[in-house]
């Protein structure tokens, strides 16, 4: 048989972790093995795309390196097969973005899977890709160039994940009764011809090339791009505020880029607070536009795709800008509003989408490892101020463990409660009420 990348990575996808994953998920085997060779695509083209953008063939190379010498394809201890696990999803859902989740759920429905079953075996085949990856650089004594052209004309290859399912299954459970989203391709990593990568603590910012000055060629994928903004908002939701000098200049508008976002938010409106977005009704949330999409690359080579305006762009460029230093003085300053986590009503219970955020901005904290922060926790003014105050600590709380569970060292994370002391608008609207219960996090180090 021709030797081709996917072919070996089914091959090193051993039968005993096939076995162990059907354990764990009570899923059918053959349904999780359908799955992986679904996944690959995904794993090889994601890799392809950190390879071909800024220091990614080196960060690819030492990785692949990295897991062949730790012989992830062969019998290992529990400990150490664990350890990849959360590696392995830790690097797909930094190559993926925001669009990790949904690659997963189309996994899940053409494989016929639960969601969690899917993220498990793109984890697995995430794994497996490095380590066969490893394997070839280490007997084709490739260096970092060569496995980055070798790796990009595989990937290139591969076809797409498929759109429609070869049997028909059931809708997820997490979509029954909700809208269904837009199918959103898994998107590679856009290059320097489309727009522009910039330097920032160690990490990178990219954002697109305004169209009247760039090729026509280089506006579609940031079409892709924005259909998955939209997709994204519509399910998560946004905020937009006023941006810090240094993320103006690092997310330079385009009109062509801004406009389909302001087009799906015409019914958006401006807070009292300064804040752009929309009260929603069913939830009892305020959601936030949080500007133009860019993409954040990590020192680490992980990737996020936030807003200009987003907590996780306005967190790191603090963070990484020297000219920008924590007001040990008053300590009312620095809070930067969370736009994407929100509890159950009166409760201290996150909902499921607040989970993603509360991940990036680990990921944003493990790149500046010695920073430490503070997690601020409010409410409205509605009911008695006691329960206000505690429920606002028990919030905090809940957040900082979250972000603690997921990497973070926890003494580098503190909380506190300060129920509806420090509301940011009036208390007598229900949209004022929404914007006055948030989770805020200030730098208390860098």
């Amino acid at each position: 048989m021709e030797y081709t990348l996917a072919n070996s990575i089914q091959v090193a996808f051993r039968d005993e972790t096939l076995e162990q994953l059907a354990q764990e998920t009570h899923e059918d085997i053959m349904a999780l093995r359908l799955t992986f060779q679904r996944a690959i695509p995904v794993v090889v083209q994601a890799l392809s795309g950190r390879a071909s953008g800024p220091e990614g063939p080196e960060a690819v190379w030492k990785l692949s390196r990295e897991a062949y010498g730790a012989s992830v394809l062969e019998p290992t201890t529990p400990e150490n097969k664990q350890a990849w696990a959360r590696r392995g999803e830790s690097l797909m859902q930094g190559l993926l973005g925001d669009s990790y989740h949904f690659t997963a759920l189309r996994l899940a429905t053409a494989g016929g899977v639960a969601v969690s079953a899917a993220e498990r075996v793109l984890s697995a085949a995430a794994v497996a890709t490095l380590g066969v990856i490893g394997e070839h650089s280490q007997e084709q004594n490739f260096g970092a160039a060569a496995l980055a052209t070798w790796l990009i004309r595989e990937g290139g290859e591969l076809p797409e994940l498929p759109s429609e399912t070869a049997r028909p299954v059931a809708a997820p459970a997490i979509l029954q009764g909700k809208p269904a989203p837009v199918a959103v391709p898994a998107l590679p990593l856009p290059n320097a011809a489309a727009g522009t990568w910039a330097p920032v603590g160690g990490g990178h910012t990219y954002t697109p090339k305004n169209p009247e000055t760039g090729s026509g060629s280089a506006r579609w994928p940031w079409g892709l791009l924005l259909l998955l903004a939209v997709a994204l908002g519509y399910i998560f939701g946004n905020q937009r505020e006023t941006p810090p000098a240094s993320a103006l200049s690092l997310a330079a508008t385009s009109a062509s880029v801004a406009e389909p976002l302001t087009a799906r938010a015409t019914a958006a409106t401006t807070s009292p607070a300064g804040s752009t977005g929309r009260y929603d009704d069913a939830s009892g949330n305020y959601i936030y536009d949080t500007g133009q999409p860019l993409i954040l690359r990590l020192a680490d080579g992980t990737t996020q795709k936030v807003g200009a305006n987003s907590t996780e762009n306005r967190l790191y460029i603090f963070l990484a800008d020297p000219a920008r230093q924590v007001d040990s003085v008053n300590r009312t300053k620095g809070w930067i509003n969370f736009d994407r986590v929100y509890f159950e009503p009166g409760a201290t219970t996150l909902t499921d989408e607040s989970f993603m955020q509360l991940r990036n901005v680990a990921s944003i904290l493990n790149t500046f490892p010695g920073s430490v922060v503070k997690i601020g926790g409010y409410t409205d003014s509605t009911g008695a101020a006691l329960k206000n105050f505690q429920l606002s600590e028990e919030r905090a709380k809940t957040a900082m463990l979250a972000i603690a569970g997921m990497g973070v060292d926890i003494n580098r994370v503190q909380a506190k409660g300060y129920g509806g002391k420090y509301f940011i608008t009036s208390n007598t609207t229900d949209e004022g009420r929404a914007l006055n219960r948030r989770i805020s996090i200030r730098v208390l180090k860098k």
